[in-house]
């Protein structure tokens, strides 16, 4: 009989940029993970099911990335949320922070090393198992 292969840890995608969902939701995939994708909060709030981390860009055409975050957190997801952005500004870590986020990348980012904060993040909160 053949084993049956562990579950891969689902990753909701949230970026209004469809290039960019494209580029990471591939790039997990290599990776091990099932990526899954929204490109605004209103389709996030509606994916939480089943997702074991999200992966949040902060510059989106309706809100921040901030306010998603706390809306998912309010909504009661308790995975990790990693927030993601190119903007400036040495606060913003301290604001993905206090909107309930586990951590905060700034762009451009080495893919290894966001792959692997994603892992960390995943496996620390035994998804995928």
């Amino acid at each position: 009989m053949a084993a049956i292969p562990p579950p891969r840890p689902a990753i909701l995608l949230v970026d209004d940029d469809t290039e960019i969902c494209q580029f990471l939701a591939t790039l997990l995939d290599l990776e091990g993970f099932e990526p899954r994708i929204a490109t605004n909060a209103e389709q996030a709030l509606g994916s939480l099911s089943g997702a074991d981390a999200i992966l949040i860009d902060l510059a989106m055409p309706e809100v921040d990335g901030f306010e998603p975050c706390r809306r998912i957190r309010g909504a009661g997801f308790s995975r990790p949320i990693v927030i993601v952005s190119a903007r400036p500004g040495a606060d913003l870590p301290a604001k993905a922070a206090a909107a309930g986020a586990d951590e905060f990348v700034r762009k451009p980012f080495d893919n290894a090393d966001l792959v692997a904060r994603v892992r960390r993040h995943v496996q620390g909160h035994g998804a995928g198992k």
